[in-house]
């Protein structure tokens, strides 16, 4: 194992604090404010499953610099440096750009707000510590912080529906209906402010499934215990997920078993007639906004003409996908493998038919491609301890890792632990380590972009 351990940690005076994570190195799970502090200070203590690069001159630079993030002054950012390190090129960004959009009307605060709640209910701690010092920047009191944990009662109906819709998307984006969307437009939301919800909905589930995976550890100038109120310390949250009685860690989660066979085949033929929820862009118009990256030839993917609604952003989030399938040193059969593991447990199905067609490139077979699903089930007690071994490669295949990480990084982010990554780095380097958690990261998004927006799948 390559990575530093949670005894070597210790071996080297970096004893990790309580309400951090398990022996195995899953995350534990705050119930109460209280308790979601100290966890978000400890977090400072985490040590990452890839190695944190060396600070460069800028850096170090920028480290002698006030934070002040009122004006948009973050500091170094633990998460920047590890995907500009590990990343290929195009994929440093994480998705969104604080500045606006002229076609988005939320607003940052209010996306910030759903940031936090999708970090909670995927147990992000990182994420969520830094939306926590960005809503304290732009006003909110640790009061109102709290609120979005524990009691909602004094949001306005609008607002509730927006988080309890984020909510859903971010635990259970199968069970999403046309009734959701309806829910939202009844509440007051137009169909751009739908899509702008689902878009950066998506985009925070991505990146807590990269922070997380990876167990970044907090950076040291946060502040988290500050005191809390009477009112909140012991409340329990109603966004984090279940855990453990006894271990404390995010319980299994209660997704069904994907469909198979002929519901698989008619998920996928309603997909390729049905309308859209959402309207999409004028391909001409789409062309036009999204530049260099439409394709040359045919027409414009509809993913790519709903995200043209936002002429800043959409470009943007396109390009990043783009360069995540398309740079890299990991191999684009394992890319594909990912995206059908993802879509096939999201039941996603605009996803999967893209996915499938992927792995047909890539060079799968029919048969190949159906035995995904077998292969994605979680890691056996016997390959597990193979994995361990000095030579596993020739016991555990690489295609059979991936999936199985795949399917419990896309539905299962809190629980992932430190041999779920090392499973990883038995295979490949670090860089292609960190791409195979990027695309599950990036399969979040799309999965969720293109299913709530219930596209047609194209031909």
């Amino acid at each position: 194992m390559r990575t530093m351990s949670l005894s070597m940690a210790a071996a080297l005076g970096l004893m990790l604090p309580a309400l951090t994570q398990a022996g195995d190195g899953a995350p534990l799970v705050p119930g109460t404010r209280a308790e979601l502090k100290q966890a978000l200070e400890n977090s400072k203590h985490n040590v990452p499953r890839l190695p944190l690069p060396p600070m460069t001159d800028e850096e170090k630079a920028l480290a002698q610099q006030p934070v002040d993030l009122a004006k948009g002054k973050f500091g170094v950012v633990n998460n920047g440096r590890m995907r500009k390190h590990y990343l290929p090129t195009g994929s440093v960004s994480g998705g969104l750009s604080r500045d606006p959009d002229p076609a988005m009307s939320l607003g940052y605060p209010f996306q910030t707000r759903l940031f936090w709640i999708v970090s909670r209910g995927n147990n992000c701690t990182y994420c969520m510590g830094h939306q926590e010092a960005k809503l304290a920047a732009v006003g909110m009191s640790d009061d109102e912080i709290a609120q979005l944990d524990s009691d909602w009662s004094e949001s306005n109906s609008k607002d509730r529906a927006a988080y309890e819709f984020t909510r859903k998307l971010t635990a259970t984006p199968q069970n999403v209906t046309d009734a959701d969307l309806a829910d939202l437009r009844a509440a007051g939301y137009t169909d751009a402010q739908i899509l702008e919800i689902v878009l950066v909905d998506g985009n925070f589930n991505a990146m807590n499934r990269w922070t997380g995976a990876l167990r970044i550890p907090q950076e040291e100038h946060r502040e988290y215990l500050t005191a809390t109120s009477d009112k909140y310390r012991t409340l329990p949250s109603r966004i984090a997920p279940a855990a453990e009685a006894a271990a404390k860690v995010a319980a299994p989660t209660q997704r069904p078993e994907p469909d198979t066979g002929a519901a698989v085949t008619a998920a996928l033929n309603a997909s390729r007639t049905r309308t859209p929820r959402l309207p999409l862009v004028d391909e001409a118009q789409a062309r036009q906004i999204l530049g260099a990256s439409a394709p040359a030839t045919g027409p414009v993917p509809q993913w790519m003409r709903l995200l043209a609604t936002f002429p800043k952003a959409g470009p943007q989030r396109v390009a990043l996908y783009q360069a995540a399938q398309q740079n890299g040193e990991l191999e684009p059969k394992f890319k594909a493998i990912v995206a059908y593991v993802a879509a096939r447990n999201d039941r996603a199905w605009y996803a999967l038919g893209h996915a499938i067609q992927r792995l047909k490139a890539a060079g799968l077979s029919e048969a190949q491609i159906a035995s995904l699903d077998a292969q994605s089930q979680p890691l056996s007690a016997q390959e597990r301890t193979l994995l361990k071994q000095t030579d596993p490669a020739k016991q555990v295949p690489a295609s059979r890792v991936v999936a199985a990480f795949a399917r419990k990084l896309t539905t299962e982010p809190a629980r992932i632990d430190d041999f779920d990554v090392e499973s990883l780095r038995v295979f490949f380097s670090d860089k292609a380590t960190a791409e195979v958690i990027h695309q599950v990261a990036e399969a979040a998004f799309f999965d969720r972009l293109t299913e709530t927006s219930g596209l047609t799948l194209e031909p």
